[in-house]
């Protein structure tokens, strides 16, 4: 007996979906929504909690999260960009608009509301606990190419401007307070600001800043 034409095989007691079906149906899920994937340039930011690594073990699981709910909460009610939200991702916020990026100074503008938020509601957290909890705000601004897919109720990101994105999180800066943005952006939004230059970005270090 042929068994590749039959939908479902007996197998050890397990019943086993045909392969070949799946992959047909794989196929028509795909004939049916690439069209509506469209790949566009757009503005990525990434503000991440400095700091989470340490923060985790030092204190219960319940007092933890409810913490960092605060603070993460503290970063996306300071959108004035009028983002998107992609996800949150531990200590991360993944923040997206398509089209043409806003002028650097927005987004300086953008980072300095955020820090500031974040820098209040963790003082006033400090205070109600009695102890420094050593938590800081970077942001990586970048510019590129990517697409925007939905898996179930939820819409996702995909393309080498987020992986790129993501990367630069680990970077070579001696700061956990920062904005970090791409030459890409930066030749993109025609700055001629003066920042600190690494290879591939450039960056303002807010650690001893005063924003008040």
């Amino acid at each position: 007996m042929d068994y590749r034409n039959i939908g479902l095989v007996q197998k050890h007691g397990c019943r086993i979906m045909n392969i070949s079906h799946s992959a047909q149906d794989i196929l028509h899920r795909y004939r049916n929504e690439a069209g509506a994937i469209k790949a566009e340039q757009g503005l990525i930011l990434i503000p991440d909690v400095s700091g989470f690594t340490d923060f985790v073990p030092s204190i219960c699981i319940e007092a933890g999260s409810y913490i960092l709910r605060e603070l993460l909460m503290a970063i996306m009610d300071s959108n004035r960009l009028g983002m998107k939200v992609s996800e949150v991702e531990g200590d991360a916020v993944l923040f997206y608009k398509f089209g043409l990026p806003p002028q650097i100074d927005l987004i300086i503008e953008q980072y300095e509301i955020m820090l500031k938020n974040f820098r209040e509601k963790l003082d006033a957290i400090e205070s109600l606990i009695d102890r420094k909890l050593n938590l800081s705000l970077k942001l990586v601004a970048h510019y590129g190419l990517f697409a925007e897919y939905a898996v179930g109720g939820f819409s996702k990101l995909y393309g080498n401007a987020v992986v790129q994105s993501h990367c630069l999180l680990k970077n070579a800066i001696q700061s956990s307070t920062y904005v970090l943005f791409t030459s890409e952006l930066l030749n993109c939004s025609g700055s001629d600001h003066s920042f600190n230059s690494e290879e591939n970005y450039s960056y303002i270090d807010y650690k001893n800043r005063n924003l008040a």
